[in-house]
């Protein structure tokens, strides 16, 4: 059985440097790939883009998962059997941003119109969300933005929570679980509670800013 990759980015997103040693290495997609005992590197997942930066200085042009394993491929291939690792912290952070503000975000369609998110994508220059809402006005729209903003602008707490499967019941999540086994749930204090494997700030004040800038249909949805 291949060796699990510690996920060191569950316990402290803040993390921006770690140690690690190699467990694997291989060829995907015609680029090196290392395979590390723990790592932290977020991996393409869920909407949310994978992590970039440097292993040992070598740039990573790619993380994902295979199996229980996290990939990293790289410009070349490190020869050392323990690395030290590097994430780009502006680009992490733009993630956690994102993805925070998607939750906030997502449970104001819910509170104020009903409205379950499908999907979402994190971009550079932009987030999607594909909603289940067959009408919406402009009223709408900013009704939910300034809920979002008053979300923001208080400041609360977001949460990490590790439930077992059959205990997640407890908590009043948005949506149902895709995974079995041990949920992880991030609760925006007192107000959003999704299960959740991303990167998440510490407090929504760290969000910034959401801005809807524009809409339109997709499959009698709205993006």
């Amino acid at each position: 059985m291949k060796q699990e990759t510690k996920r060191l980015y569950l316990d402290d997103p803040y993390q921006v440097e770690f140690e690690a040693r190699i467990v694997e290495k291989g060829m995907r997609e015609q680029k090196p790939a290392v395979m590390l005992d723990q790592t932290c590197f977020y991996p393409e997942s869920g909407g949310q883009p994978y992590d970039r930066g440097w292993i040992d200085g070598v740039k990573v042009v790619k993380v994902f998962e295979e199996d229980s394993q996290i990939v990293h491929l790289l410009e070349k291939d490190v020869e050392a059997g323990s690395i030290k690792g590097k994430i780009d912290w502006q680009t992490r952070f733009d993630h956690m941003q994102q993805h925070s503000g998607q939750h906030i975000l997502s449970q104001c369609f819910h509170e104020l119109l009903e409205a379950e998110t499908l999907a979402f994508h994190l971009g550079e220059d932009a987030s999607t969300l594909e909603m289940d809402l067959r009408k919406v006005s402009d009223e709408d729209i900013e009704r939910v933005e300034t809920r979002a903003s008053e979300i923001i602008y208080q400041d609360r707490e977001v949460k990490i929570h590790s439930l077992p499967e059959d205990k997640v019941g407890s908590l009043p999540l948005r949506r149902p679980p895709k995974k079995k086994g041990l949920i992880r749930v991030v609760e925006v204090s007192d107000f959003d509670y999704s299960a959740c494997g991303g990167t998440h700030v510490r407090r929504t004040g760290e969000v910034g800013l959401i801005k809807i800038l524009r809409w339109e249909r997709i499959r009698d949805n709205l993006r």
